[in-house]
């Protein structure tokens, strides 16, 4: 399959919504105006917690939920009169959805059998569809004698057979172990870029979506909080909810001492931090984050001016390469460091000072509140 030209708006998605009743008589807003525009070979992920309205954007450009009101576009022609299976895209369920009866050939050619297609052809087609996804010579197999990673294989097959313009992944990766998901993960971005189309990949899983997307879209109670690639959205969230969403947070609510120059102070509590201007003035409150992997370990007589913050070490605990340090400064703000460094002989209740770099706190546009270390 050769890829396509990029198109920048291939797929539109104009004032979405979708509101379902409960058995109670309420009303839950799945999508609630939602835009969104996708180029034609992009890997987006849509990311947010249950029932934040994934899934249900997810079913709807593939025909199976309805618009209430609203509008889908792909490649210029509206979908919203389209059936499920004249509509130029494909979905991949968290459940593979294969046929138990039929080998993996059959399995992998359905849609094509359906379809009419000649035997020659569509012989043809499955084996290359199969050597794509790494499982040439298996078309004889059941799917019971398969491995969980080799049938998403399949099941993944079965979905580019057909040649669309877009595939839909829901969940896909769920059921795998560690592991196998992380290879997985790096598969279907290379299959993606094979093929150089659009995969719109639905996950609750924030690594994943990180690891993946060319950008990703953060859901919450059916609206867009924020678009933006990886960096953006970790680095520098749009909201206090993708802030404390994705990643671990240490979040400080405070007010500006001084503002001037490329710097500011900020009184978190009690305490005093310094950070980029971010056209900050005296007097404003503010909320900033600030990651655990920006701190630095110091000991307790190193204190380098104003860029650290001293607090005592509740617990250490290993994670492979980091220690994540549990810690809480003076006012009782709890704190968490991530730091890659041998650290033996730290014990509860000792004095640290937790070094920062004054450019990696990140102002959380429109956030205020008590401070909390997520």
């Amino acid at each position: 399959m050769s890829a396509q030209q990029p198109s920048p708006d291939f797929l539109k998605i104009k004032k979405a919504y979708r509101h379902f009743v409960t058995p109670e008589g309420g009303t839950v807003r799945a999508l609630d105006g939602i835009d969104l525009s996708v180029a034609s070979n992009e890997f987006i992920t849509l990311l947010g917690p249950s029932g934040c309205g994934k899934t249900t954007l997810l079913n709807i450009i593939a025909g199976f939920e309805r618009l209430d009101r609203g509008e889908i576009l792909l490649a210029g022609a509206s979908l919203l009169e389209s059936p499920p299976h004249r509509r130029p895209v494909n979905t991949v369920f968290q459940s593979y959805a294969l046929f138990p009866h039929l080998n993996i050939g059959d399995n992998v050619g359905y849609g094509l059998d359906v379809a009419g297609v000649a035997k020659k052809e569509r012989n043809q087609r499955v084996a290359e569809a199969l050597e794509m996804v790494g499982l040439s010579g298996v078309e004889k197999r059941k799917p019971s004698q398969l491995s969980g990673g080799q049938q998403q294989r399949v099941a993944l097959a079965r979905a580019i057979i057909n040649r669309p313009k877009m595939l839909l992944l829901d969940e896909p990766l769920s059921a795998l172990d560690r592991n196998l998901r992380g290879k997985m993960q790096i598969e279907l971005k290379n299959l993606q870029a094979e093929l150089g189309i659009c995969f719109l990949f639905v996950t609750h899983d924030q690594e994943e979506a990180l690891t993946m997307s060319d950008r990703i879209v953060v859901l919450n109670q059916g609206k867009v909080e924020q678009l933006g690639t990886p960096d953006e959205v970790y680095h520098r969230p749009a909201s206090r909810f993708v802030t404390e969403f994705i990643g671990e947070s240490n979040i400080f609510s405070g007010t500006v001492v001084e503002s001037g120059g490329q710097l500011a102070r900020v009184n978190v509590g009690g305490t005093e931090v310094v950070c980029s201007n971010h056209s900050l003035r005296a007097g404003d409150e503010v909320s900033l984050l600030l990651r655990p992997e920006h701190f630095q370990l110091k000991p307790a007589d190193q204190v380098n001016g104003t860029n650290g913050i001293s607090a005592v070490l509740e617990q250490s605990v290993f994670i492979g390469r980091d220690h994540q340090l549990h810690c809480r400064m003076a006012n009782g703000q709890p704190l968490s460091a991530l730091i890659r460094s041998s650290l033996s002989g730290l014990k509860p209740g000792q004095a640290l000072t937790l070094e920062y770099d004054p450019t990696a706190w990140h102002v959380i546009p429109g956030a205020s509140g008590v401070g909390t270390a997520q």
